[in-house]
């Protein structure tokens, strides 16, 4: 089959591997999208932490599509059947596993499309106790877009949601989109959506923002400074941490689900004691967090197609890079179609 491989930093490729089998107690899938994210950016560039890369490596972390063969041993599931799976492969035994939070698992660490082949290629095999079984008609592009939502439920089953909170979300990519589309469903009093980009920002409101806010606007932020009870952060750069706890209110809860990669402390640090507020991390996804937006999903009540703007076929690999990459373009989900 034809698969896209990063041999080592810097270094990317079409090549011909040998379709891989599934093995007991795994699935193997036709791929019909997998969406390129910003860790596969750094798994290209080298800039992602060691232990959480294996080169060569076949990216590909968000996807859905077809089962096509089954593993010895695999129940519950059919050839034809449309499926997504969770990316992180936990080992089940140690402690944080136990407790049902397998997104952190302590053992070496495991996850498809960095350190086990992924799902840029026509095929992927993955174990089958992570996969999520579809409706037999679901959107298979929309339905990429389960992994990064995944992410952000994590995120919000760490906090206290009700309704009627004043709410913020600070970035308006794929993420903070997410946020958005999840965040509504709690019935929050306000919703505002804080970004830099219009056609983004517009969307953040057709998606259920109650108002947009252009943080470039001179004075934007400081008239919101100490307004909202959380505020989800998913701007990926180290101003967009800072700018979550100076909206946060005394009190209140800001998640962090953005990964900045900087080296130096972006945080003003007084601001966590001072407003005694709740600082909460996210890394990955939980199965019960794949679970939420999964039903979320086969419900009709999470609209995941509008944030798709640009497919390509697998060998055009180069060029859907290209376009994530450029800001020109105004990419949002960039997919590969195998």
């Amino acid at each position: 089959m034809r698969a896209v491989c990063v041999s080592q930093p810097h270094s990317i490729s079409l090549v011909e591997v040998e379709r891989p089998r599934p093995g007991p107690g795994e699935v193997q899938v036709a791929v019909a999208a997998a969406g390129i994210c910003g860790s596969d950016v750094e798994l290209l560039e080298g800039s992602r932490p060691a232990p959480y890369v294996r080169y060569p490596i076949v990216p590909g972390h968000e996807w859905a599509g077809t089962v096509t063969q089954l593993g010895e041993g695999v129940a519950g599931l059919a050839p034809g059947d449309r499926v997504v799976a969770e990316g992180i492969r936990p080992c089940g035994r140690c402690n944080r596993c136990k407790e049902g939070r397998s997104n952190l698992c302590t053992s070496d660490y495991a996850e498809t499309g960095f350190t086990h082949q992924g799902a840029f290629a026509e095929h992927v095999v993955v174990p089958a106790q992570l996969v999520h079984r579809l409706a037999p008609d679901a959107d298979l592009a929309a339905a990429v877009l389960l992994e990064p939502a995944a992410c952000v439920a994590q995120g919000m089953l760490e906090v206290d949601l009700r309704p009627g909170l004043q709410v913020a979300v600070v970035g308006a990519g794929t993420l903070g989109l997410l946020a958005v589309s999840l965040l509504r469903l709690t019935s929050p009093g306000r919703l505002a959506l804080l970004g830099t980009r219009a056609d983004r920002l517009a969307l953040g409101r057709r998606l259920g923002a109650t108002d947009v806010v252009d943080v470039r606007v001179e004075g934007a932020l400081d008239d919101l400074r100490d307004r909202f009870d959380l505020v989800f952060e998913a701007a990926s750069r180290p101003a967009g941490g800072a700018a979550a706890l100076m909206l946060a209110r005394r009190g209140g809860t800001v998640v962090l689900e953005g990964i900045s990669g900087t080296q130096e402390p972006s945080l003003v640090g007084d601001d966590i004691p001072l407003k005694q507020l709740r600082v909460q991390g996210v890394f990955g996804a939980s199965g019960a967090a794949w679970r939420w937006v999964v039903e979320l999903f086969g419900a009709g009540a999470l609209e995941l197609a509008p944030l798709v703007s640009h497919r390509f076929p697998l060998h055009e690999f180069q060029r859907a890079f290209a376009t994530l990459r450029d800001r020109s373009a105004d990419a949002l989900k960039v997919q590969l179609v195998p």
